[in-house]
């Protein structure tokens, strides 16, 4: 297998074509043809399944992409650290974040990188931690910061945890229900929450159990931010947000903590970084930014 090979294979993937990942690659359409079957002609197997509208990877081309994507990731990094042997000072970052490590720590780590490593190339993409997780794994992202109530299973990730927030549940100031004060009261309510797994309703249920109630019925998951935005204002339904989210002053102008006796987690947030990366220098900056900010500013708050 050749480095062109499986650029080659990455880029079909994340572009759904091979004239996409020609373009995308300022590659011809006959280059990348040929190096995706001469892949599959050096593996005696089938990658690609050409289709009118298009390719879709085989499972065996999928299980190869996982591996292609961190080879060809950790290539480009090579490259970026060899350049800065030579007095190069760009490159590029992949940064994964939940939304509430983009409100706390994350602007002032970022104007603190930039002093420093003004000509890198910065990339932040919004995930779930289960999604940060998974593109850790798979070399997408160099590091992340992400806020979780918990660690997601035996990933080989390593979750370094720079603070904790207080959590609370949440209503519209106008909301009938702004008043209440135990869950009994919002047993029947609507429920809206982001968790893209089971675990959020679990909890939930858990939650009521712990006070001898049913748990709630109607739990509607929107993992769009706008939108979960858009029904807690136009709607009478209860969430689960931390209290400094809660607390910013564009919000706590339209939504309730509602003061419950209730035990509820906290949420953690964390730099992760994958168990056996090698960060970049540029990368391995960022990271002593955030630890930075995180102890000067955030663990007092703890």
């Amino acid at each position: 297998m050749k480095h062109h090979q499986l650029t080659a294979l990455v880029a079909v993937a994340d572009h759904g074509g091979i004239n996409a990942a020609a373009r995308a690659l300022h590659l011809t359409q006959p280059a990348i043809t040929k190096a995706i079957k001469d892949l599959e002609a050096e593996l005696g197997i089938v990658l690609l399944v050409r289709q009118t509208r298009g390719v879709t990877l085989t499972p065996e081309g999928q299980t190869l992409l996982a591996r292609a994507r961190l080879i060809v990731r950790e290539l480009e990094r090579a490259e970026e650290d060899m350049g800065l042997l030579k007095g190069q000072r760009g490159g590029k970052l992949v940064i994964g974040v939940t939304p509430l490590a983009g409100l706390t720590i994350v602007p002032k780590a970022f104007a603190r990188f930039r002093q420093a490593w003004p000509e890198v190339e910065l990339n932040f993409i919004e995930f779930t931690s289960e999604q940060i997780v998974e593109n850790l794994r798979n070399g997408t992202l160099d590091v992340a910061v992400g806020a979780a109530t918990g660690r997601h299973g035996d990933a080989p990730v390593q979750w370094e945890e720079l603070f904790s927030l207080p959590t609370s549940l949440a209503v519209h100031r106008d909301s009938p229900l702004a008043a209440s004060t135990t869950l009994a009261e919002l047993q029947h309510a609507e429920w809206i929450h982001a968790d893209i797994t089971d675990r959020f309703p679990a909890f939930l249920s858990a939650l009521f159990e712990s006070q001898d109630l049913p748990p709630p019925r109607r739990v509607t998951r929107c993992t769009s931010q706008a939108l979960f935005h858009s029904l807690a204002m136009q709607n009478d339904v209860v969430f689960f947000w931390s209290l400094f989210a809660i607390g910013m002053p564009m919000l706590r102008e339209r939504f309730k903590a509602l003061p419950l006796t209730a035990d509820l987690p906290r949420l953690s947030m964390s730099l992760l970084v994958r168990e056996d990366s090698m960060l970049t220098r540029a990368a391995d900056y960022f990271a002593r930014c955030i630890r930075e900010v995180a102890r000067e500013e955030w663990t007092a708050l703890d």
